[in-house]
């Protein structure tokens, strides 16, 4: 289980959180019966702020990221086979296998700071570690998953077909233009506008809330995009223990006080038998004097046994305030702001469809016009040789007849050649040479029909040598060559 921060905790660092209503308080709990969840615990994340930020960080924050970037790609390629094993683990068992919750908790723990900083929800640069830091200014909570429905678990990547359309879209929104003025605003003003943090926030939340779920880590399906409600029960409800009351730094308990229900969880799971309807441990009501706006102690509470103050062990030595709530809920301009991500990316993703269409029908248009191609060029070649070879003047020793009827079938065919070869659809890269394969056949066509039209055998060497036509055939076999090379290369 992951602990809750505490606002003193959170306090030291980064003053008193921002309380006009996005971040929801706790309620007052009574002491006594024990407390139940309306609804099945989900995975809760918190994220201080907005506040100033350093803008020289800010204008290099996509270069700052890129050690963070490189070691979480490395993480989460190693994750995809640790949730493919805690899968097989899950299906068996009914539960996820302990070194999968271990990996697979710490990694959302590492990717939530990593994007809480690339979205501008801190200035703090992330910890290179799995661990949970309260201290940081983005926290997440994961409640002991328990036992897991093992049909749900079987079917998990269809169940979460819609969360992925939903993060996959607002994700992309938020990262469009939106992304883009959300940084000008930062680096200009040094502080991230409250509707943006809040929105940015709900994205984050979401998007953590997916990978649990399509991770095993919660049963509880990725909703409430658009936050909780208001008024809504804190999710942090659970059966307090009893133990003796204790002297600490807040005075003296009263006779009725019950200490917070934090105790020692599972590392980072449950065992069997937990009752999946507990939830993150109930915030010791009483703790003093909560920071402003963070709702009232229950009458009596007193102050907590010495040590309370670091939950789940983490060894702070000083008494906690009341953590902050973990309801986040959203005033219009934020909604507004998850509205227009989503519009944002339902383009984006349709345009991106489109432009990969269009790319696969210019690919196989492409590969039908050279496949065409090649094929008439080589029936235009193949005819070409054929007639070359049957219109040879090596035999014609001194019969003018025989070189003139030669020299006018080698017109013929050359002409002929040109005006198919013209007539083929070339691929871009081939066009070019095709072209000057046809000026080259159409002039040593000019060159064998004057050679056809000599009448005396002693001036016909003198035309053959003027017209050069020996050299015209050897630039024609040139340009041919490189024709047929870029055409196979298309």
């Amino acid at each position: 289980m992951v602990c809750l921060p505490t606002c003193r905790a959170i306090g030291r660092k980064w003053g008193s959180l921002v309380t006009s209503d996005p971040y929801q308080a706790y309620p007052s709990f009574p002491a006594g019966a024990p407390l139940r969840l309306v609804e099945e615990p989900a995975v809760q994340l918190i994220a201080v702020g907005p506040h100033k930020q350093r803008r020289l960080t800010v204008a290099f924050r996509l270069i700052l990221i890129i050690p963070q970037a490189f070691v979480v790609f490395f993480l989460n390629l190693a994750g995809f086979v640790v949730a493919f094993l805690g899968w097989w683990g899950a299906l068996f068992m009914g539960r996820l296998p302990e070194f999968a919750v271990t990996y697979l908790s710490g990694l959302a723990r590492w990717n939530a700071r990593l994007y809480g900083y690339l979205y501008l929800l801190t200035d703090d640069y992330p910890p290179f570690k799995f661990e949970d830091d309260p201290v940081y200014p983005v926290v997440i909570a994961i409640p002991p998953a328990g036992r897991l429905n093992r049909f749900a678990v079987f079917f998990r990547f269809i169940l979460a077909i819609w969360g992925n359309i939903v993060q996959t879209l607002v994700t992309y929104g938020a990262g469009t233009i939106v992304a883009f003025i959300a940084w000008l605003i930062t680096l200009i003003t040094g502080k991230l506008p409250t509707p943006l943090h809040l929105a940015f926030t709900a994205v984050l939340r979401y998007q953590t809330r997916y990978y649990c779920y399509l991770c095993m880590l919660t049963p509880t399906y990725p909703w409430k995009l658009f936050g909780d409600e208001p008024g809504a029960a804190a999710p942090v409800t659970t059966t307090p223990v009893t133990a003796a009351p204790a002297e600490s730094a807040w005075g003296t308990p009263a006779a009725d006080w019950t200490p917070p229900a934090y105790g020692t969880p599972p590392a980072y799971g449950s065992a069997p038998g937990y009752d999946p309807t507990l939830g993150y441990g109930a915030p010791a009501a009483g703790y003093g004097a909560p920071a402003a706006g963070y709702g009232a102690p229950a009458a009596g509470y007193g102050a907590p046994a010495a040590g309370y103050g670091a939950p789940y062990g983490y060894g702070n030595p000083q008494p906690a305030s009341p953590p902050a709530s973990w309801l986040l809920v959203l005033p219009q301009s934020a909604k507004t702001l998850l509205i227009v991500f989503i519009v944002l990316g339902l383009i984006t993703e349709v345009g991106t469809q489109v432009a990969r269409v269009v790319g696969a029908d210019r690919t196989t248009n492409s590969l039908n016009v050279k496949t065409a191609a090649v094929s008439e060029w080589n029936n235009a070649f193949t005819t070409l040789k054929t007639n070359m070879s049957q219109n040879s003047t090596a035999n014609c020793g001194q019969s003018l007849s025989c070189y003139t009827t030669a020299d006018s079938q080698l017109a013929v065919s050359l002409t002929s050649f040109a005006n198919e070869v013209q007539a083929i659809t070339m691929p871009p890269a081939a066009a070019p040479d095709a072209t000057t394969v046809v000026a080259e056949a159409r002039k040593a066509a000019q060159d064998f029909t004057e050679l056809s039209h000599v009448t005396d055998l002693g001036l016909y060497q003198g035309t053959y040598s003027g017209t050069g036509v020996n050299q015209e055939l050897q630039r024609f076999s040139q340009d041919v060559a490189n024709c047929a090379t870029a055409l196979s290369n298309a």
